[in-house]
């Protein structure tokens, strides 16, 4: 019986491997000569490992075994990690924007930002100057930047429409940012080689910064706002500082000054600054192209240190870190790294070590991919972009896919969780921006038909 069961699962590993490289005449061959026992298979056997992460799974194993080590998690971990998650996170659609931009869709996020009062607005007080308003705020290849309403109504504007159109850039739009204590101050990083601030009450430059030779991949405001960290395709880093001479106190925007340029390998893809703890100063974590390594930069006083991303300490590259973020439970303990992997490989670091916790495999990429992963808000599930135009939901603790984000029409570019909604934003190149929700929060009169299909796991439950 086990030999039967193998050798089904040989065979449909090989039809996956055929069917996921492209190789049509291989397959129909296979098809044909495999017959008699693809035919024999019982629909209810379980999908096998797809074989690259078959034999990446065999590969650590040996390397593991070779340094007579494994990666243990503490007893902290291992609790957190055999806490189920109680399924409340994002798994069915909640709206589809189908007409903020007719061009590809690059990111979109959600936002409280301060923008100018409607005329609405000053009829009741005369003496306003802002007001703060639910925006979803999206960037795509025309270069604008597109605020749209979100909940409330502002002047004439609906929930759903479009109220302020920006262009900070002469180049597409790559990453947006907003000050934590100044919600009118917007960063944006573009293909102009920039990055710029926006007052988003005025909607007029504020800083523009062109330090950068190459694309400005990334651009982030520090946890207390006392830094920009941008990093870009030139293979540099650059962090700058709030004037010194700034006085915060009298209403005014800060304006920043370049204070330190970093060099690194390769060019920059993934960046993340951590959330504040006890046990460590402001710090943000580089990955780059052509190193295995990941930086952690002090960014009090710019000492950095790294940590190799092999489990046998080789300084080969076989993947690069695109995406990189750390857990929202608990100070950032984990960090999470999306790679470009051909086996779909994401990698759960203990943070502020080596120490490699889990990985995770399945999700379609190849060395062109540009994955993109967001934590739920419980840090017990995450969600990665596959090349499938499809969202992948894991469970952290039990390293499976526990259901799938069908709608996108073409390859999904960008991903951002709203916490306090507890909503998922995605975007593509099928230009629309879809939001998703839990379904225990709609009423019966409202809900949509389920979104995420939950795998043969069942850890995923859905109202439908």
């Amino acid at each position: 019986m086990e030999s039967r069961k193998l050798t089904s699962d040989a065979h449909l590993i090989v039809q996956q491997f055929l069917e996921s490289q492209g190789y049509t005449d291989a397959l129909a061959a296979f098809l044909r000569e495999a017959a008699p026992v693809l035919e024999d298979i019982p629909k209810s056997l379980p999908t096998p490992k797809p074989l690259l992460e078959t034999l990446t799974d065999i590969r650590m194993n040996q390397l593991h075994s070779q340094l007579g080590q494994l990666n243990m998690p503490s007893e902290i971990e291992e609790r957190d990690f055999a806490t189920p998650g109680n399924n409340t996170m994002p798994n069915e659609i909640g709206s589809i924007y189908k007409d903020i931009h007719s061009v590809n869709i690059i990111l979109a996020r959600t936002a409280s930002v301060s923008v100018a009062p409607a005329w609405q607005d000053l009829e009741a007080n005369p003496e306003m100057t802002s007001k703060t308003v639910q925006a979803l705020i999206s960037a795509a290849a025309d270069r604008t930047v597109k605020f749209t309403l979100l909940d409330q109504p502002h002047g004439d504007d609906q929930p759903g429409q479009v109220f302020k159109i920006l262009q900070p850039h002469d180049g597409v739009a790559l990453d947006i940012d907003f000050h934590p204590h100044h919600p009118e101050l917007m960063l944006t990083s573009a293909m102009d080689k920039s990055a710029v601030l926006t007052n988003t009450i005025t909607g007029e430059e504020h800083q523009k910064f062109k330090d950068h030779t190459k694309f400005v991949i990334r651009a982030k405001f520090a946890m207390d706002g006392a830094a920009i960290i941008t990093g870009a395709h030139d293979k540099t880093v650059n962090i700058y500082k709030v004037k010194e001479d700034h006085n915060q106190s009298n209403g005014s925007l800060p304006t920043y000054v370049l204070d330190k340029t970093l060099n690194f390998k390769g060019a920059v893809e993934g960046m993340c600054v951590l959330p504040p703890s006890k046990n460590r100063s402001p710090t943000v974590v580089i990955g780059t192209r052509d190193d295995n390594y990941l930086h952690y930069v002090d960014l009090t006083t710019y000492s950095t240190v790294k940590y190799n991303m092999n489990v046998n300490k080789d300084d080969w590259v076989s993947f690069t870190p695109m995406e990189i973020s750390a857990s929202p439970h608990n100070e950032g303990r984990y960090l999470l790294v999306s790679t470009d992997s051909p086996a779909g490989r994401q990698i759960l670091f203990r943070t502020d070590s080596a120490l490699q916790l889990f990985d995770y495999y399945g999700v379609p990429t190849d060395g062109f991919s540009t994955p993109r992963h967001v934590w739920d808000r419980s840090g017990k599930y995450f969600y990665v972009t596959g090349n499938d135009n499809k969202i992948y939901c894991f469970s952290v603790g039990t390293q499976q896919v526990v259901g799938t984000l069908d709608g996108h029409t073409s390859l999904v570019r960008g991903l951002y969780m709203d916490h306090a909604r507890n909503m998922l934003v995605s975007c593509g190149f099928d230009k629309t921006v879809r939001t998703w929700i839990n379904a225990s929060t709609l009423c019966a009169s409202s809900c949509a038909s389920p979104a995420l299909h939950p795998s043969d796991s069942g850890d995923m439950a859905l109202d439908h």
